[in-house]
């Protein structure tokens, strides 16, 4: 039989090893780019350390941002003029400004695959714009006609995108080689929140003040699937392995997790307030949730679904993007 002195020290033991485990899931070599909307500002966050390495500044109220797939470059949407602000990321200053004329309030963005082009959404002229990267112009725009045309994502096999509409409570299909609408599909009263699923089989959208979430298949631009989940859904984001989608509920201030095919509710984990935006690291061990009125992300282990630890932000965090340091 062992002592006393020998259990405590077992169980110090124990316990130092799962802190070790928790500190190693939380940490990675990578940054965190996120935006901070009420102060005008992008921070990049030392994932290994959990430190803000650098904040720069960007255009008026930054929502949203995307990367190009090396990890070079970041554009940020500047909702509150018509521009996009362009980062070199590894040197984590800014390197320009896209200007967007006609196209006003841009907000949800995404770079393409190939890195050629940001396609980003003008909620104030209802527009999908497609701007290329090299030249930072331009190149398109396809007319959404739909009210508050906020968040964008690509079906790239099938050349598609998909925004979803608030105030008109309703994603639009765009044919992204002819720059043409293809369908307007209803989903939900608030309709805002919008992701793909790695397989590019269904596109899924969270509508706020309906309190579901809304499935389509890509294939039929048809919706084949509506659930209940309340709680003000904001965003939603599918992990890696295409099992799981993570929802941000702002009134409910949880994250909760829904299963991808069967569409069954699972675990819901209490955040902060106003969780918005969501980013899940490429390795899906890890999310992090943007909470807006705390000024702080949670970092959540996905596989136990609890709280590894949190991390400070600016004012009102939103958008963010992962990056790893492969320069």
């Amino acid at each position: 039989m062992r002592g006393p002195g020998l259990a405590l020290a077992a169980l110090l033991v124990a316990v130092l090893a799962c802190g070790g485990r928790t500190a190693e899931k939380a940490a990675q070599d990578g940054e965190l780019l996120v935006t901070n909307k009420s102060e005008n500002t992008l921070s990049f966050i030392d994932l290994a350390t959990g430190e803000e390495l650098a904040r720069v500044a960007t255009g008026p109220n930054p929502h949203e941002v995307a990367t190009t797939p090396d990890g070079q470059l970041a554009f940020v949407a500047n909702y509150g003029s018509n521009s996009l602000t362009v980062v070199d990321v590894r040197d984590r200053e800014v390197q320009g400004t896209v200007e967007l004329g006609e196209y006003s309030r841009p907000h949800g963005i995404v770079v393409t695959k190939d890195g050629s082009s940001v396609w980003v959404t003008t909620e104030g002229s209802r527009h999908l714009v497609e701007v290329d990267v090299a030249s930072r112009q331009v190149k398109r725009a396809v007319e959404t006609g739909q009210d508050v045309t906020h968040m964008v994502t690509l079906v790239e096999a099938k050349h598609k995108a998909y925004t979803a509409n608030i105030r008109s409570g309703n994603v639009t299909a765009i044919d992204t080689e002819r720059g043409v609408v293809i369908k307007q599909i209803e989903t939900g009263a608030g309709a805002e929140g919008i992701a793909t699923t790695p397989d590019e089989r269904y596109v899924l959208v969270t509508n706020r003040a309906a309190g579901t979430l809304s499935v389509i298949d890509t294939d039929g631009d048809s919706l084949v699937h509506s659930m209940e989940i309340g709680g003000f859904p904001i965003r939603v984001e599918v992990t890696p392995d295409g099992e799981r989608a993570l929802i941000s509920q702002a009134e409910a201030a949880t994250l909760l997790e829904v299963s991808v095919g069967d569409w069954t509710v699972g675990r819901a984990l209490a955040v902060g307030r106003m969780p918005v935006g969501i980013e899940i690291r490429p390795d899906g061990q890890v999310a992090y949730v943007a909470n807006t009125m705390d000024d702080v992300l949670t970092v959540v282990d996905l596989e136990s679904f609890e709280q590894l630890t949190t991390l400070s932000a600016g004012d009102e965090p939103d958008g963010m993007a992962w990056v790893s340091r492969s320069w």
